[in-house]
C-alpha cells in the first residue's frame, strides 16, 4: 500500500465518525512537506468557514484561531 492509498483510508475511516456544524466545525489539516494548511468545514452545509496556510505551525494555528472567532 502507497502513501496516498494509506491516507485516504485513513480519512475515510475518521470520516465516518466525525462530521462538523456550524457551532462546532471539523478542523481539517494537511501536511506537506513544505506547508501545512487548515480548514474549518461544517459539514452540514459542506462548506468551508475559515482557511489558513503557512510554513510555522504556531503562525497557521493562531491565524485559523483569529479566523473561527470572527
Amino acid at each position: 500500500m502507497n502513501k496516498t492509498t494509506q491516507r485516504e483510508r485513513k480519512r475515510k475511516k475518521i470520516r465516518a465518525k466525525i462530521s462538523g456544524t456550524a457551532t462546532r466545525p471539523r478542523l481539517s489539516i494537511f501536511k506537506s512537506n513544505t506547508t501545512i494548511y487548515v480548514q474549518l468545514i461544517d459539514d452540514d452545509k459542506a462548506t468551508t468557514l475559515a482557511s489558513a496556510k503557512g510554513k510555522e505551525a504556531e503562525k497557521v494555528g493562531a491565524l485559523i484561531a483569529k479566523q473561527a472567532i470572527a
